[in-house]
């Protein structure tokens, strides 16, 4: 019974980590998941070995390109990548092959990492801390936000990775911060700090309340919500917190050209301050203010509860339970300083007995994102798999555009969005897709199929197995619904034709299909 709980967990489990489990139990499973190392060798084979497509035509500056290079730019730092914004002569698919690598390193990671819950929550604090990388300066610092921020402390402390994405350059460009100064402080950057990052859009109280005063809780230095007010100081806080682009800083000083964090003390509102019933003294430390506003944030009760409710939401259901949040928001209070806080909470979500009840009865299930459809489809058959952007393409087309979500919200995390009648058709396709080698991703051939099937193979048990490690309980339901597949005699596959598997493959196909698989 803790298979469900595993693969709630991953971006479906192998038969290697459903034997892991087996043997040692899912809590071993679970705290060895969240406590990974660096080494990840099948990813690092894979990220070596997978080439991905770049094509773009002729020019006077430079000839036509139709070619699969290796990976070379994904791992880059952004200051070695800056430059490409005034690369004006090279073609643009050259000076954004950085975010191209990263976007199909995410595929890599997912079909191959064996840190199944780290890599579900990079994905998870992307969504949270969503940044549209369509502007070329972002996409050329996306590779270091995700490896340096996200990935660094995504089971870390979620204070040290909130002063992180404040410092990003991606964030500062796109939330307009690093044209925030004294006297034309941006607001666009507080606004989504307090509203999406850390209090949530619930504890906006600027609709009944116009002075903090009134703010309950705010007379003792504790209010529970906040006004407009607290945004307008916040943003002044934040001023002076820039970028190294060149730009000129008076007296005929300009800048350095590197994409990196710049702190500007010129730039900098010094004056008092005061944010969620804190005052902030006059003309303090460096970068002193915006930190401070970081630090009351990130340990303010309706972060706690802000945030925990949408990792229950994730992970359990659309409307996860009222105690489980609760509990899951003391742990995290609890562990406020913690160097692995996330983990912690995490820890006691998913041992806790309202998420295995909910899993393990299957009363909570939770719609697999795009993203995750395809990789469970590839990770619980043990396929072969290489990214290309035609598949990338295609989960963008379900609805997850990876780096590409327009707003700062991230995508929606609840079933209305994920299925409709728009995206249900392409959803359908992704299986068929992968079986059959449609955008370039592995050729599944029958050695592949039978691996680990007993021989002499035949048809209806060996469908029947892979029936088994797709769908698991549901397996025989769905089989007795297609039938008419097997209305001809039991056919042994050795030696048989192509013609017989693919009939095979696409009956694995119709079983990723069903409703059974589309849920975890």
């Amino acid at each position: 019974m803790s298979i469900p709980v595993l693969d709630r967990l991953t971006f479906g489990a192998k038969s290697s980590e459903v034997s892991f489990v087996k043997k040692n139990g899912i809590n071993n499973w679970i705290e060895s998941q969240l406590a990974p190392t660096n080494l990840d060798p099948a990813v690092e084979k894979s990220l070596k070995q997978s080439l991905l497509r770049i094509s773009y035509g002729e020019s006077a500056d430079y000839p036509a390109i139709n070619e699969n290079r290796p990976f070379s730019s994904h791992n880059k730092t952004t200051e070695e990548l800056w430059p490409l914004l005034e690369a004006h002569k090279m073609p643009y698919p050259e000076r954004v092959r950085a975010l191209e690598e990263l976007r199909a390193s995410r595929l890599i990671y997912a079909a191959h990492t064996q840190w199944q819950v780290r890599e579900l929550m990079v994905d998870f604090w992307h969504n949270h801390f969503n940044i549209h990388a369509g502007d070329l300066a972002i996409a050329v610092a996306m590779p270091t936000f995700e490896r340096e921020v996200i990935r660094k402390n995504c089971l870390g402390n979620f204070g040290q990775m909130l002063e992180g994405v404040a410092t990003s350059t991606p964030m500062l460009i796109y939330l307009n911060n690093r044209s925030s100064r004294t006297g034309a402080p941006n607001e666009n950057y507080a606004r989504e700090l307090f509203e999406l990052h850390t209090l949530g859009k619930g504890r906006y109280l600027n609709e009944i309340y116009s002075k903090w005063r009134q703010v309950p809780g705010a007379e003792k230095g504790k209010p529970t919500g906040y006004i407009d007010q607290d945004v307008y100081e916040a943003a002044r806080a934040f001023t002076g917190w820039i970028l190294e682009d060149g730009r000129g800083t008076g007296n005929g000083i300009n800048l350095p050209k590197t994409g990196k964090f710049h702190y500007l003390d010129s730039w900098h509102d010094p004056y008092q301050k005061r944010v969620l019933a804190q005052e902030f003294d006059p003309y303090g430390a460096p970068m002193a203010d915006g930190k401070r506003v970081i630090s009351i944030l990130a340990g303010h009760p309706g972060t706690a509860e802000h945030l925990c409710e949408k990792l229950c939401r994730r992970f359990v259901s659309d409307t996860p339970p009222a105690a489980l949040v609760s509990s899951c928001t003391k742990v995290w209070i609890d562990n406020q300083n913690h160097p692995q806080q996330i983990a912690k909470v995490l820890s006691h979500l998913f041992r806790s007995p309202l998420f295995v009840q909910a899993v393990q009865s299957g009363q909570s299930k939770k719609l697999k994102r795009p993203l995750e459809l395809a990789m469970s489809f590839v990770r619980k058959l043990d396929l072969p798999h290489s990214p290309s952007m035609q598949l990338i393409n295609e989960i963008s087309d379900c609805g997850q555009r990876l780096y590409y979500w327009p707003t700062p919200d991230g995508h929606p995390d609840t079933t209305d969005f994920w299925l409709t009648t728009q995206t249900i058709r392409k959803r359908w396709f992704l299986p068929l897709g992968i079986m059959d080698n449609w955008w370039g991703t592995g050729f599944i051939t029958p050695e592949v199929l039978s691996r680990g099937i007993e021989q002499p193979i035949e048809e209806v048990s060996m469908i029947k197995d892979i029936a088994n490690r797709l769908l698991g309980d549901d397996a025989q339901v769905t089989l007795s619904q297609l039938t008419k597949n097997f209305k001809t005699p039991n056919k042994r596959l050795l030696g048989s034709g192509q013609d017989e598997w693919n009939a095979v493959r696409r009956t694995i196909a119709l079983l990723a299909m069903s409703p059974s698989f589309q849920w975890k």
